[in-house]
Parts: C-alpha cells; sequence; structure tokens
C-alpha cells in the first residue's frame, strides 16, 4: 500500500516534461492576464459574499491575517460566486467570447472546468512540479508547479484549486499547504468537504475557512525573484495579483469598514490615523 494507504503508483523515468513544461510556460501568461481582468470585474458585492463565506468577513469588516489572504479570497470569488447563475469565468466568457482556437480558449475552459480538491504529494519532479493524488477522487496527476517542485514533499496535503490542461494539471493559484497528516488527520479533512458536497457545484467554502483556521496561508510565501515571482509551495501567483497589488488590496478592503475602529496593530489609534496611513 502507498500513501495514506492508497496503492502505489509506478512512475515512468521517460516521462516528455520538457514538452509538458513548454505548454506550461506558454498558458501560463495568459493564465495570470486572464486572472487579473476576473479579479477587476469582481464587485464589491460579490467580495462581501465572497468573505462572508470563507470567514474573512466578520461584523462587516475585511479581516485578514496576512496579506496572501487576499488571494485566496480573490479566487473563491472568481470560481464560487454566482451572479444570475454564472461565476466570474463562465461570465467572461459570455461577454468577452475568445477565439475557439487560442490558448485563452483553452486557459478559460480549464477554469471554468476547476475543481477544488485535497491533493497530497507523491514524488516530487525537480524544476518541473511534483505527482499528486487527488484524495476524493484517488486520480493520481502531475501537477505542473516550480515551487512546489523546490519545496514539497512526499507525504504533503495541500488544499488547491486544480486546472486539468490534459497532459498536466495547475494550481489556481492560492494553495493552502496543510503540511504532512496522519491518517486520522487526513480523515477528518475529507470528511470536511464532503459534508459540503450537496450537488455537483460543491462549495469549497468549509475547507477554505478550515484551513485558514488552521493558518495554512501563514505557510505561503510569495518572492520577488528576478522579474518573475515564486511562492515557497506554489509557483502561480496567486490569483494573478503581484505582491504590491494584493497588500493595496487588503488596505482596500479593510480601510473602508475600519476607518473608524481601533486599529489591530495594538497602537490603540484609530485604523484612519495608523496602518490606514500606510
Amino acid at each position: 500500500m502507498g500513501l495514506f494507504g492508497f496503492s502505489k503508483t509506478s512512475f515512468s523515468q521517460t516521462t516528455p516534461f520538457k514538452d509538458t513544461f513548454a505548454h506550461y510556460q506558454r498558458l501560463r501568461p495568459i493564465r495570470f492576464r486572464l486572472n487579473n481582468e476576473l479579479v477587476r470585474r469582481l464587485s464589491r458585492d460579490a467580495l462581501n459574499q465572497g468573505a462572508k463565506k470563507i470567514g474573512i468577513l466578520r461584523g462587516g469588516t475585511f479581516v485578514f491575517e496576512n496579506e496572501d489572504e487576499t488571494s485566496v479570497l480573490m479566487d473563491y470569488c472568481i470560481y464560487d460566486v454566482y451572479r444570475k447563475g454564472r461565476n466570474a469565468v463562465e461570465q467572461y466568457l459570455c461577454d468577452v467570447p475568445p477565439d475557439p482556437d487560442s490558448d485563452e480558449v483553452a486557459c478559460l475552459r480549464a477554469m471554468q472546468q476547476a475543481t477544488y480538491a485535497l491533493v497530497a504529494v507523491l514524488r516530487v519532479e525537480s524544476g518541473v512540479g511534483c505527482h499528486v493524488r487527488n484524495l476524493f477522487t484517488e486520480e493520481t496527476r502531475l501537477l505542473v508547479d516550480i515551487g512546489l517542485s523546490e519545496t514539497a514533499q512526499p507525504g504533503m496535503v495541500i488544499a488547491t484549486r486544480l486546472l486539468d490542461f490534459g497532459d498536466f494539471v495547475a494550481t489556481g493559484g492560492a494553495a493552502l499547504p496543510l503540511g504532512i497528516l496522519d491518517k486520522d488527520e487526513l480523515d477528518a479533512w475529507q470528511r470536511k468537504i464532503r459534508a459540503g458536497a450537496n450537488d455537483d457545484r460543491s462549495d469549497p467554502a468549509p475547507l477554505i475557512r478550515a484551513c485558514l483556521q488552521r493558518g495554512a496561508s501563514a505557510n505561503i510565501r510569495y518572492e520577488e525573484m528576478h522579474t518573475q515571482r515564486r511562492s515557497d509551495v506554489g509557483g502561480s501567483p496567486p490569483a494573478g495579483t503581484s505582491a504590491q497589488r494584493r497588500r493595496a488590496l487588503a488596505k482596500r478592503l479593510a480601510s473602508k469598514a475600519a476607518t473608524n475602529q481601533r486599529c489591530r496593530c495594538g497602537s490603540g489609534k484609530m485604523y484612519k490615523n495608523c496602518c490606514g496611513k500606510r
């Protein structure tokens, strides 16, 4: 038996990772551009709804434990907040139909069919990513992610959105690492998401909320490297936002509701006269 009692999987040593990685690199900037556009289109009402569902909106205030939680919020709002029966990806496909033969439509279709899952790392492929097992479908796939290829360990469990590009999967960019779990912990996490699976459009909010409460977002650190950013647990920039933009977004979301409240830094000053000035 393999990890967590699953059957062992044999891996080919001759897999053409070079072609797969070239495919990933070609699609990567398109995905980031689309994510930025989808974030720009999110309404304040959609952000409020998403923040409430994943436990970030408390008493009318956006409360972020760290700036990377804005990425988690954007990811959830893009995929799991619906208006008139459509999420942001589906609405974009209606508003701005892409060339049916373009890489853009390939990205949008993968985003449209994205699923949220718990995955366990089985084996790391240096400079490419890692083989993971979806702990709900038991399917094993190659997850292409440069950051994970540098930091992941066999047995690590990650909550993330998966975009399927055929020969590989990629994360949505707001992964939440849970670390290495024992069998009892893993069973408990699987029950969390299954408890919220009421239909084919399962809402991952309970799982995301539980991950945030565990402090999973504190296990992510994004760094500027040359002209690109990588993550210590995943190479995809979260929800298409740069570190500077995430800080600005967190400040903008918090400032409106928190401007007349005491600053959470403990200074005793009002927020607008303290961290709200930064």
